[in-house]
C-alpha cells in the first residue's frame, strides 16, 4: 500500500455543537497505510509546512476513529502507537517510504518505551490544547486515552 500524503489544518474541534477553531496553515503528514478513512488531522505542531513534535493524527469522522499517537519528524511518524477504528493496537518506529508501518523490535525494551512516552506526550499535548480552547469534550477525550496508554501497558 502507498502513504497517503495530506495536507490538513490546525486542531479541529471535535466536541458535540461546537465551531470550527481557527486554522493553522496546511501542515502535510504521511498517513500509515494501516490507517484507512477519512479526512485524517493533525493535532500538533507544524513546522516548515509539516507535521511536527508529539500529537495525534486522527482518521475518521467519528468514531470509532483509527489514531496515532506519538512523534512526528519533517511530516514522517517516528514513535509512538497506532490505535486502528477495529481495535487493533500497534508499536512503532517509523514508516517506510510507501506508509508501511515499522514496528518496534520486542528485543529492544527501551524502543519500546519511547514508543509508549512518545504517545502518552502527544495525548497530554492535544488534551491541553483542546482546554486552553475551551472545548472541554475533547480535552477529556484525548486525557482519557493519555490515561489508558500510561497505565494499561501490556507487559
Amino acid at each position: 500500500m502507498r502513504a497517503l500524503y495530506v495536507a490538513i489544518a490546525g486542531i479541529p474541534v471535535i466536541g458535540m455543537g461546537c465551531s470550527q477553531a481557527a486554522a493553522a496553515a496546511a501542515c502535510s503528514v504521511i498517513v500509515p497505510a494501516d490507517m484507512k478513512g477519512p479526512q485524517p488531522r493533525w493535532l500538533g505542531t507544524c513546522a516548515a509546512g509539516k507535521a511536527a513534535g508529539v500529537g495525534v493524527l486522527r482518521v475518521g469522522v467519528r468514531a470509532p476513529f483509527s489514531l496515532f499517537f506519538g512523534r512526528v519528524v519533517a511530516g514522517r511518524p517516528q514513535t509512538g502507537l497506532i490505535m486502528l477504528a477495529s481495535g487493533t493496537m500497534m508499536e512503532i518506529r517509523g514508516v517506510d517510504d510507501t506508509g508501511g508501518v515499522i514496528a518496534t523490535d520486542g528485543e529492544h525494551l527501551a524502543e519500546q518505551d519511547r514508543a509508549w512516552a512518545d504517545a502518552a506526550a502527544g495525548a497530554r499535548l492535544v488534551a491541553r490544547r483542546f482546554a486552553a480552547a475551551g472545548n472541554k469534550g475533547s480535552a477529556a477525550y484525548y486525557a482519557c486515552w493519555a490515561h489508558r496508554i500510561e497505565t494499561q501497558r501490556p507487559e
